[in-house]
């Protein structure tokens, strides 16, 4: 999740941290610079949620592993670790910057009808960069993946590895026998701000209790924030799965590398080839002994196949690019659907630029590591099933709460980049006392993909969400309005006088009766976006199942030595935000991997490998004859 309207930048904490606050933490000196081997064990593409979970657990056992990172390190910018300020950090040289093609049935609003995909560039991945919400999904999601043919990936297969990860730290959670502690990633209560007691009791009062979201029981209710903060600072693969280990003589991590193909021969992955460097690129290759892992997102991994010679056969043909297998790389992207709604109140519990930008906020948190800078943006999230899918076992709407002003920062410079008319009339609507609520479908119809548009890998592919283009989210997304507006006649809301703040005006929906269901789908197809949760463009499946990339182990159907883990492998997008799912499947892809080559799997290249352990056994069994 990234702010929207809700994005706080102000250079007087940029040049407050820069030039007055005592330095950060820092990357050992060398740790970056070792010279490349030819050959690794293992090579991961990728250090993010997935990938640098993956690097971290393999290395773990006496292999070696290269991590290929297309950015920098984390800690070149301060606002990496400072929770709060990461919005700062969106189209910088710290995000890949992505858009969306035009979308035909959405976001009039915006800029040439584009979606931004702001993706993290940088050692972390977009675990440097969200907004470090945790969400498993729903127990439901899992058993459905398991029901569509991916083995082992139901709900009871997936929950050690999601327990195996977190360290809880929310007293009330401790003692479920779904939650865990002693793991890499702390998992804290770091709401915004009290404002969350007010949508807690709000939700109360329209059916929805408060509950864990992460526990294993029904995912409905309403669910205090949970997000990935350690000691006031952000929790992300790079500073609490990778950094404490980067000692490893046989990880070595290249940052700067942007990998532009998998070396494929005779049906078998050797190795990768990338460029090095920031303004001279130099082109390396390195092989695998054992496995390239792709783990570089839902974006770049399907990009990366397909300008390998992996993915639909006319389109590789048309790229002249040869074919090694004919998969649907790119296709089945699944991706939440959202629309911003933004709220007046009566009262100053809301975050603003003045307490934002305020002196004392900055310094309590050098100091201390305390104030609204060590916290999260959200203030809960309510989970609801409701029409036309109430039938559901998992929920199909979520609703984020958060509690920043709707402000001339967040519209000039926030995450939707409106266009010029829309931002103008907006910037007359503007408050200091106002939250916002995120307003998810969680499983749409709508259906969308990535292809290529040419050869060269320099060049981005062509993202296609395709929003909105099945009517029945259209649908589903009035209905969720619908739940939050009744908020608005709970005790809870009316106390703090929240009323909505209307986006439209004459050529966009000012025409249409308000309220009325024809004015709610004029907004939708204007104003909502996609919400940046990207899945499924290297479909996971069985062997013989046309829609699926990879199969259960993760491996590349028809290829060997070759796995995709990240949240591209989903068979279908969860109830919720996708960061925790994919940390999750670099947890189980690294388990996987270790067994495989421990010979409790196939077999590898035709020769089956026999355990370490057994190696040791038989050793000890001979000594004592």
């Amino acid at each position: 999740m990234f702010l929207g309207h809700s994005l706080l930048s102000y250079a007087s904490i940029i040049n407050f941290l820069n030039t007055v606050a005592p330095p950060g933490p820092r990357d050992p000196p060398g740790v970056f610079d070792k010279p490349l081997e030819q050959y690794y064990d293992y090579i991961v593409v990728g250090s993010g949620s997935a990938g640098g979970i993956i690097a971290t657990r393999l290395t773990e056992d006496p292999v070696s592993v290269l991590l290929l990172e297309a950015g920098g390190s984390d800690l070149e910018n301060e606002q990496t670790q400072i929770p709060l300020t990461a919005g700062n950090l969106l189209r910088s040289k710290y995000d890949w910057n992505f858009k969306t093609v035009p979308q035909k049935h959405s976001h009039k609003a915006l800029k040439n009808r584009e979606n931004y995909y702001p993706r993290g560039k940088m050692l972390g991945g977009s675990s440097s960069i969200n907004g470090m919400l945790y969400m498993r999904g729903s127990r439901h999601d899992y058993d459905e993946w398991e029901r569509q043919g991916c083995k082992g990936w139901g709900y009871s297969g997936v929950l050690p590895y999601f327990k195996k990860m977190e360290n809880v730290t929310v007293p009330e959670l401790k003692d479920s026998p779904y939650r865990s502690s002693g793991g890499p990633i702390t998992i804290a209560h770091e709401k915004l701000c009290d404002l969350e007691l007010f949508h807690l009791q709000a939700a109360a009062e329209i059916g929805y209790p408060t509950y864990d979201c992460n526990g294993g029981d029904d995912q409905t209710g309403f669910c205090p924030t949970q997000a990935n903060i350690k000691d006031g600072q952000r929790c992300s693969t790079a500073s609490c799965y990778l950094r404490p280990n980067m000692h490893r003589k046989n990880l070595q991590i290249s940052l700067n590398s942007h990998v532009t193909k998998v070396l494929i021969k005779d049906g078998r992955a050797e190795g990768v080839e990338f460029m090095k460097g920031v303004s001279n690129p130099v082109k390396h290759k390195v092989f695998a002994r054992h496995e390239v892992i792709l783990s570089a997102g839902s974006l770049a991994s399907p990009h990366i196949l397909l300008l390998s010679g992996i993915g639909p056969k006319k389109q590789l043909e048309k790229q002249k690019i040869t074919v090694h297998a004919d998969l649907p790389v790119g296709e089945y992207l699944d991706e939440h659907a959202m629309l911003f709604l933004s709220f007046s109140i009566n009262s100053t519990l809301n975050l603003n630029s003045d307490k934002f930008s305020d002196p004392g906020t900055i310094v309590d948190y050098v100091l201390n590591k305390k104030g609204y800078l060590k916290r999260s943006s959200v203030d809960g999230n309510l989970f609801a099933r409701i029409e036309p899918h109430s039938e559901l076992e998992h929920p199909n709407v979520q609703a984020i709460f958060v509690g920043i002003a709707f402000e001339k920062q967040g519209i000039e410079n926030g995450y939707l980049p409106y266009n010029d008319e829309v931002k103008e009339e907006l910037l007359k609507r503007t408050t200091t006392s106002s939250f916002d609520v995120y307003v998810h479908i969680l499983h749409p119809s709508s259906k969308g993909n990535i292809q290529l548009a040419t050869n060269n890998p320099l060049d981005r592919p062509i993202i296609d969400p395709k929003c909105f283009s099945n009517d029945l989210d259209v649908e589903t997304m009035l209905q969720a309005i619908r739940l939050t507006q009744k908020m608005i006649n709970t005790t809870a809301w009316r106390s703090i006088d929240a009323k909505y703040i209307r986006l439209d005006f004459p050529g966009y929906c000012g025409d249409v009766t308000y309220d009325t269901d024809d004015y709610w789908k004029c907004i939708i197809r204007n104003f909502a976006v996609a919400a940046n949760h990207q899945t499924c463009t290297c479909r996971m499946g069985s062997p013989t199942d046309p829609t699926a990339v990879v199969d259960p182990t993760l491996k590349v159907i028809g290829i060997s030595n070759l796995r995709v883990a990240d949240a591209s492998v989903m068979r279908n997008v969860p109830s919720g935000n996708t960061n925790g799912p994919s940390m999750m499947i670099g947890e189980k892809a690294a388990d996987i991997i270790k067994k495989y080559r421990h010979g409790q799997s196939a077999n590898n290249g035709g020769v089956q490998t026999i355990s370490y352990y057994m190696i040791i056994l038989l050793c000890i069994n001979i000594l004592m004859r």
